[in-house]
């Protein structure tokens, strides 16, 4: 069990590395990570293999870094600016959001359905867009003065 700790330390390493090494080239860290997690997953290089997917004691360190993510996203609402900022930013992010997933997941569908890759993977693909589109933020944070990040 020692050692699977000490893998997990080092992907959590070497991911917050590649979030650096992306972030210098102008794009969110967050792609780093996850580009780092496809290669040191347990289907490319697996030096997170499936025994620490599996291990209880995973789970529940997963369940509760979820819970203070949310918390985090949680206290930085505020709900009174976000009212007076009106209907049309949030229907503009929404859109953004939207559009953004369904456009990236239409063209790796169609992608993989020629080259008979299974087209859910297409709906991954949307999601890590928009997980790292920064423009979908963008009218919320400048309406309320903030910075993205």
């Amino acid at each position: 069990m020692f050692l699977l700790i000490v893998r997990l330390l080092i992907t959590i390493v070497l991911a917050f590395l590649v979030g650096k090494l992306v972030s210098k080239i102008k794009l969110p860290a967050i792609l780093g990570w996850l580009i780092a997690g496809m290669l040191l997953g347990p289907h490319a290089f697996s030096v997170i293999n499936q025994e620490i997917l599996d291990a209880g004691w995973y789970q529940i360190l997963v369940h509760i870094l979820e819970c203070a993510v949310g918390l985090m996203i949680g206290t930085e609402l505020v709900w009174n600016k976000i009212k007076k900022s009106g209907k049309a930013i949030i229907i503009t992010t929404l859109t953004q959001s939207l559009g953004t997933f369904l456009l990236v997941s239409a063209v790796f569908g169609i992608v993989f359905y020629i080259t008979d890759i299974p087209i859910y993977l297409s709906f991954i693909f949307g999601g890590i867009a928009l997980a790292t589109a920064r423009r979908r933020l963008c009218p919320l944070s400048v309406n309320l003065k903030q910075t993205v990040l």
